[in-house]
């Protein structure tokens, strides 16, 4: 099977932003809704349960991408692009800035799937 690159890079890119978003929605998902800190509220609980399915399909969508299915690229690109919605609120109603600077990199990881994921493939030379 020769896979493309930019498939490889967009597969793992998918692994790890979902296990990154598993490690972090898990304690906000088993907590539910409430306080971050004194005074300062959490994500809405929405968010929570959409970033956690999220995770769910990115791990099924970097499987279909490593496998080299259709299905697996379109769940690839629907998965970062709800991503990228979901973390655009962070970006601007995030209480702290570390988690403004964490919604600001989970939107450019997302986009960058997203072109890894539609970059054309080189065809092979037929001689």
């Amino acid at each position: 099977m020769n896979r493309p690159r930019s498939y490889t890079i967009a597969a793992v890119l998918t692994v790890l932003f979902s296990l990154v978003s598993l490690i972090f929605e898990l304690p906000n998902l088993i907590q539910g809704p409430g306080e971050i800190a004194p005074g300062v509220e959490g994500a809405p609980i929405f968010l929570t349960i959409l970033n956690f399915t999220l995770a769910i399909l990115g791990f099924v969508a970097a499987y279909g991408i490593w496998q080299m299915q259709k299905w697996g690229v379109v769940l690839g690109i629907i998965v970062a692009a709800l991503s990228a919605l979901s973390g655009t609120p962070a970006i601007i109603f995030a209480p702290f800035l570390a988690l403004r600077i964490a919604g600001v990199v989970s939107v450019i990881w997302s986009a960058a799937i997203i072109v890894l994921l539609l970059r054309p493939h080189p065809n092979p030379a037929t001689a």
